[in-house]
């Protein structure tokens, strides 16, 4: 039986239309994919019906296309529009569908068996969708190049950041200076770089540590234990959304050297609570940092380690960067994301 969502927060410009929609609403809390689906729902037309396809399988299972389909899984329901917010397409749909691509790191980073199921399977189910989302121009790029699908129908709308994230909340205070890697341990984060750029700065000396979310990992243990760096690396494990702002903005700065991301969430994070930002200059980084970070290239220990000193010493520095960071975040809002996504569902929905 499909589950009604009910969230309830109008966008007044839609409430004439009752819309209902089947969903693949199987993004876990603490995902990046599942932050973004908590902010559109929270933020859903009163008038638009959200139903959960209720597919059981694991998002990354190969008949995940096939589990969603409205078709399959909402049989009762007469939906006007199929919507998924992570990068999954239904195997088949009677009704226009929505699909959001975050990113193409399964093409780049994951096993040949991924590419060739994202070459073979979701590449012409792709082509099947009413409309494509990218999360960036970057992200849009890459996704038109690889797909071959035709550019009116991939659009971008950038991911946003909560009020949340604001310069007022109260710092964490651990009692020692810190500069913060919020996110995974997927090889493509960089992280060894970082460690080894870290171990080669003058921040260890000056009592300042590196403060990472989750656990570490048998390579990364074994980089810290090498480097003799267990003193200076703190992993918090799992921290909630909730107590996210207060680490960020009690931060010296970020560091965020990725090797490859679709939007970049970290970078407006930090920058909404005026904390500067270190992050890549490839991929989608310097698109959403503009310049109100300190761009590296991620692939230069050197380049890295100069700049973690440069940021660490120079005080003027980091308040340019929390001031212009601080201005770039505002240009990233949930509710206008939301607004323009509902906005293309409702467009959809009305297609003779």
């Amino acid at each position: 039986m499909a589950l009604i969502v009910t969230y309830q927060q109008s966008n007044n410009k839609m409430e004439q239309k009752e819309i209902l929609i089947a969903a693949d609403l199987r993004w876990p809390v603490g995902s990046g994919i599942g932050l973004c689906q908590q902010e559109y729902l929270s933020r859903k037309p009163v008038t638009f019906t959200v139903l959960d396809s209720g597919s059981s399988l694991r998002i990354g299972n190969p008949l995940s296309p096939l589990s969603i389909s409205p078709c399959f899984s909402i049989s009762n329901e007469k939906c006007n529009v199929f919507w998924s917010p992570g990068f999954v397409p239904p195997a088949y749909s009677v009704v226009p569908t929505v699909v959001t691509v975050h990113d193409l790191t399964h093409l780049h980073f994951y096993s040949k068996l991924h590419a060739k199921y994202y070459e073979l399977i979701l590449k012409p189910l792709y082509k099947k969708c009413s409309s494509i989302i990218c999360v960036s121009e970057h992200t849009r790029n890459e996704f038109l190049e690889w797909s071959g699908m035709p550019e009116d129908k991939v659009q971008v709308i950038y991911n946003g950041v909560s009020p949340k994230y604001n310069r007022n909340i109260i710092s964490f205070k651990p009692g020692y200076p810190y500069i913060f890697y919020p996110g995974n341990k997927r090889e493509y984060k960089n992280i060894a770089m970082l460690l080894h750029a870290f171990h080669n700065s003058i921040l260890p000396k000056h009592g300042v540590k590196l403060v990472m979310t989750g656990a570490s990992t048998s390579n990364l243990q074994a980089i810290i234990y090498r480097l003799n760096l267990s003193n200076h690396v703190v992993f918090l494990g799992f921290v909630p959304d909730e107590f996210l702002p207060s680490i960020y903005h009690g931060a010296e700065f970020t560091s965020f050297i990725s090797l490859y991301e679709g939007f970049g969430l970290p970078i407006v994070e930090s920058m909404a609570v005026g904390t500067p930002v270190l992050t890549s200059n490839i991929s989608s980084m310097p698109e959403i940092a503009g310049n109100a970070a300190q761009l590296v290239d991620p692939l230069s220990l050197d380049e890295i380690t100069t700049t973690l000193n440069t940021l660490l010493l120079s005080e003027s520095l980091r308040m340019e960067l929390s001031a212009k960071g601080l201005s770039r975040a505002e240009f990233f809002s949930w509710d206008k994301s939301s607004n323009k996504t509902w906005n293309l569902i409702e467009d959809l929905a009305c297609l003779p």
